[in-house]
Formats: C-alpha cells, sequence, structure tokens
C-alpha cells in the first residue's frame, strides 16, 4: 500500500464518526425545494422541483453507506487491540497520539501498533474493493 492509498483510508476513517451526520446533512440538500430559473429545469417542472428521487440514487450517499457498513465489518472481525488503537488513532475527540502514545497506553510497542494499524487498513482497503 502506498502513501496516498494509506491517507485516504485514514482520512475514510477520520469521517467514520461524522458519517450519520453527513448522509442527513446530504438527504436535506437533496430533498430541499430548487427554486430556479434554468433553462433546462423550466422543461421539467414550473417553480419547484424536488429532489426526493435523487435520495434513493445519489453516489455521494450511497458511497457514504459502503464506507459505514465496511468500516463497521471491519471492525466487527478484528481484534479488541486493534480496535482500541483504531478508535485511539481516528475517532477519539482528542486524536493527538502518535503511534508510539498509543503504544504507550495499551502498553505495547511501537512496531506492533503500527504492524496492526497497517493490517487493519489493509483489510478495509479489500473490503472497499481498492485492492
Amino acid at each position: 500500500m502506498n502513501d496516498y492509498e494509506r491517507q485516504h483510508l485514514e482520512r475514510i476513517l477520520c469521517d467514520y464518526p461524522k458519517i450519520d451526520k453527513y448522509m442527513t446533512v446530504r438527504m436535506a440538500e437533496l430533498s430541499y425545494p430548487y427554486q430556479g430559473h434554468s433553462h433546462v429545469l423550466s422543461k421539467l417542472a414550473v417553480g419547484t422541483m424536488l429532489f426526493d428521487d435523487c435520495i434513493g440514487t445519489d453516489r455521494c450517499l450511497a458511497q457514504l453507506e459502503v464506507n459505514k457498513k465496511c468500516i463497521q465489518f471491519c471492525l466487527k472481525h478484528s481484534d479488541k487491540e486493534t480496535q482500541t488503537i483504531i478508535d485511539r488513532l481516528y475517532f477519539s475527540h482528542e486524536r493527538n497520539l502518535t503511534l508510539e502514545g498509543v503504544g504507550m497506553v495499551l502498553n505495547m510497542s511501537k512496531s506492533t501498533v503500527s504492524r496492526k494499524r497497517a493490517a487493519f487498513l489493509e483489510f478495509l482497503g479489500q473490503e472497499l474493493g481498492y485492492f
């Protein structure tokens, strides 16, 4: 796994605690009545157009749901130590701990924490279909 792939997966993990909020906001955006005078939209509907039909086919919502389910699956199928490492590194409000800091909290070496994190990221990448 290269650095770009690792960073992308880390960003997905950092967003995990906020996915439900993102989905709520996106659904509100899609169901908000559109009031405009676009040439294309004026042929489709006059005045207000509701985007409720788009909620089921929205790519952003679909990807957020996939990310959420894959992370839940990976967490469910990982050991307790890995779950704690991922929680401390990506889900905690005070995400200022380094690998060494997490190792000190969990009484593990930095290399063990790094291996467990790398294995989890690899597993997540496979579940998301990146590898």
